[in-house]
């Protein structure tokens, strides 16, 4: 039995909410939260950890009890059975483990520079750790270059990814191919309450999009791969062309660009308005994120979550599967590599929303084939993607992984 370690879960959103946001009524979905549940089922095989890293002296000491006070009651308020999630508190006991998981974003990287620069610290005090250090490259674009010297540092055993990126990705490819870290695709499942509360005759026959478009890329590597500063260009087409494409689509996209400018402009014009206008931002988008998306996902026969433009899948798309709608996403190895075959599983088109239009108007004079897209990818989505299928696949390939560090 692989005992796995995630290091310093109660500090950001992947797992399960922080404290802070919970406190604040900030409640925005988290994404591997089934992986988490998934591992503390199994007695004994999940620990979480503090930083483990600290000041010396009673700075040092303060900082520890801290830490330990906030990841128990991250536990306490999320009902987490410390009887099967074990507590690591020191880097000796860390030792004593199979395997230790790093979030990638917010460790070793950061869309701040300053951030992301002080990840080099925290890979030179797990360097030399003889426990498999695996890292989990969500949000890999920001900030390469200096990530990707932090890992060296680090020297992880194994990249994880909803994509294999060392194979399907020459943005990664082009900072991270010198890493001698093996990779494995672990795919997004979808949480519990995901499931078809509508046959496909009873949903409104057109394309529900859905997606948040984040802050616009100032990374100068970024900006001169992608020629551009879009990481969901594609969700933002579609945003900024809603009201044309209504007779097609339905857009329920978030512009968190968006709000950062106006508040950027209001503090600039009129600093008096500054907090009803962060206020309003907020207020946004708590309306986004408090929309029951397993309805949304129920309303439509087809729906679309664009992807990234660094090769990387939205988790809507098994989601929307899972609600039973037929998804429309690109013809690509992030899917193909899962097992997901075009006109098969899902819908494949081009990428520009001509492409996207086109198949939408196919499909709403074809409802007959639609329907039949749409069930074999639910069964895809809830038997070969279930949490019981993607995690032991994953288990059992790490257990490798261990023999060949």
């Amino acid at each position: 039995m692989v005992k796995i370690v995630i290091y310093k879960p109660y500090q950001e959103i992947w797992f399960k909410n922080p404290v802070r946001r919970i406190l604040r009524k900030q409640t925005i979905p988290s994404k591997y939260e089934p992986f988490f549940d998934y591992l503390a089922r199994t007695h004994g095989r999940l620990f979480v950890s503090t930083r483990l890293k600290f000041r010396p002296g009673w700075i040092g000491r303060l900082d520890r009890l801290r830490d330990t006070i906030r990841i128990l009651a991250w536990m306490l308020i999320h009902r987490i059975d410390p009887r099967r999630v074990g507590i690591v508190l020191t880097r000796k006991q860390l030792e004593q483990m199979d395997a230790v998981l790093f979030m990638y974003y917010g460790n070793f990287t950061h869309e701040q520079l300053p951030i992301a620069t002080d990840g080099k610290e925290l890979a030179e005090f797990f360097s030399a750790s003889q426990v498999l250090k695996i890292v989990h490259m969500t949000h890999f674009a920001y900030l390469p270059s200096i990530g990707a010297e932090n890992l060296r540092l680090l020297k992880p055993d194994l990249f994880v990814a909803e994509n294999n990126l060392i194979r399907n990705s020459m943005f990664f490819r082009h900072y991270f191919s010198d890493i001698p870290a093996q990779f494995q695709c672990l795919p997004y499942v979808a949480g519990h309450r995901f499931q078809k509360r509508k046959e496909l005759s009873q949903r409104i026959h057109k394309l529900g999009v859905t997606g948040s478009i984040t802050y616009k890329m100032h990374d100068p590597e970024f900006l001169e791969f992608f020629r551009q500063n879009e990481l969901q260009p594609m969700r933002r087409r579609i945003y900024e062309e809603r009201d044309r494409l209504e007779g097609l689509i339905d857009c329920l996209i978030y512009d968190l660009d968006e709000s950062r400018q106006m508040e950027i402009k209001t503090l600039a014009n009129s600093p008096k308005n500054a907090r009803k206008t962060h206020e309003e931002a907020m207020a946004r988008q708590k309306s986004y994120y408090s929309v029951d998306i397993v309805e949304f996902f129920n309303r439509y026969t087809m729906f679309a979550v664009p992807e990234e433009i660094c090769d990387l899948p939205g988790i809507g798309f098994i989601e929307g599967m899972a609600c039973g709608s037929a998804y429309f996403g690109l013809d690509d190895p992030m899917y193909r590599d899962l097992g997901m075959v075009p006109g098969v599983h899902y819908v494949a088109y081009d990428g520009t929303v001509e492409g996207l239009v086109e198949k939408v108007a196919y499909y709403q004079a074809r409802r007959g084939e639609l329907e039949v897209i749409a069930e074999q990818g639910y069964r895809f989505a809830t038997e070969q993607m279930s949490a019981d299928a993607v995690y032991s696949r994953f288990l059992d390939q790490l257990g490798q992984v261990r023999v060949v560090s």
